[in-house]
C-alpha cells in the first residue's frame, strides 16, 4: 500500500458514481476525451490515483497506459484501478516509458503547465502517438501577468491560445478549441488525482456562465438541486479558466 497523504481524497471504484460530485472536473473532462477512446490504445499523462484511465477504459478503450511521476499514486492506481486493459507505469512526462507509436489517444489533463520543458512534453507525445493519432490537451488559459506569475505557485507558465498554439503547431494541426468552467460554489477540491490535481482550476476565477446551450462537442456534470458543477463548450471559450484542445498528430 503507498503511503497516502493526508487529508487528500483519493477515488476507488466503489466509490463511483458518488466521486463524479467531487471530481466534477475530472470526471468531466475524462468523460469528454473517453468520446474518442473506442478501440483505440490510450495514454494517459499524469494519471495521478487512476480514476481517469479507468474512466478512458470503460469508454471503450482498446488498452490504457496511465503514467505518472510519483510511485505512490501509481501504487494506488495499480491497487485500484489496473485491469486486463488497464496499467500503470511510474514516468516523467518528458521521457514517457512508451515505444515510438505505441498509443493511438494521448490524455493531457492539467499538466502543461507544471512542466520546465514544455517542448520536451510536446516531442514525447508526438513521438509516442501514431501517425495520426489524436491528442486532448487541457491547461489553464493564462492571461497578462498571470501567465508569467501564475496563482498557483506549483505552475511554472500558463499559456494564452496563442501560446498553445504556437507550442503544438509543428507537431500537431489543432482541430477544436473549447474551454472548461467549473461551479465556483463547490469550493476548493481537496483529491489526489495527481501533482498538482485540479485545485489550480478554482483559482483562475471560474464564471458562472454556461452558454444556453452547450454545443454537442461540449460535456456537463449537473447536480439535481446545484445545477452544472462543471461543463467544456465551444461557446465563449476564450472566457473559461481552462482551455481545451483536440489536437491530430502531424
Amino acid at each position: 500500500m503507498p503511503t497516502l497523504e493526508t487529508g487528500l481524497f483519493w477515488p476507488t471504484q466503489d466509490s463511483e458514481p458518488g466521486d463524479r460530485k467531487r471530481q466534477a472536473p475530472e470526471w468531466v473532462a475524462y468523460s469528454f476525451a473517453s468520446r474518442e477512446a473506442g478501440s483505440r490504445r490510450v495514454l494517459d499523462c499524469a494519471c495521478g490515483a487512476g480514476y481517469g484511465s479507468w474512466l478512458l477504459s470503460r469508454g471503450g478503450a482498446r488498452s490504457v497506459v496511465g503514467v505518472d511521476l510519483e510511485p505512490d499514486s501509481i501504487a494506488w492506481a495499480k491497487d485500484h484501478f489496473a485491469g486486463p486493459e488497464v496499467q500503470f507505469r511510474v514516468g516523467d512526462a518528458t521521457s514517457l516509458p512508451l515505444s515510438s507509436g505505441d498509443v493511438d489517444l494521448a490524455v493531457s489533463l492539467e499538466t502543461l503547465e507544471h512542466l520546465r520543458d514544455a517542448p520536451a512534453f510536446v516531442e514525447e507525445l508526438h513521438r509516442v502517438l501514431a501517425p495520426g493519432g489524436l491528442l486532448v490537451l487541457s491547461t489553464p488559459l493564462g492571461r497578462g501577468d498571470q501567465r508569467l506569475h501564475p496563482r498557483d505557485p506549483r505552475h511554472v507558465r500558463e499559456l494564452d491560445p496563442e501560446e498553445l498554439t504556437a507550442l503544438l503547431s509543428p507537431r500537431f494541426d489543432i482541430e477544436q478549441r473549447l474551454g472548461m468552467w467549473t461551479a465556483p460554489e463547490l469550493g476548493e477540491p481537496r483529491l489526489r488525482l495527481r501533482p498538482g490535481g485540479l485545485e489550480g482550476i478554482l483559482r483562475t476565477g471560474a464564471q458562472r456562465v454556461l452558454p444556453d446551450v452547450v454545443r454537442k462537442v461540449g460535456r456537463t456534470l449537473l447536480d439535481a438541486n446545484k445545477g452544472p458543477l462543471a461543463w467544456i463548450g465551444a461557446d465563449q471559450w476564450t472566457t473559461a479558466p481552462v482551455q481545451l484542445v483536440v489536437a491530430r498528430r502531424k
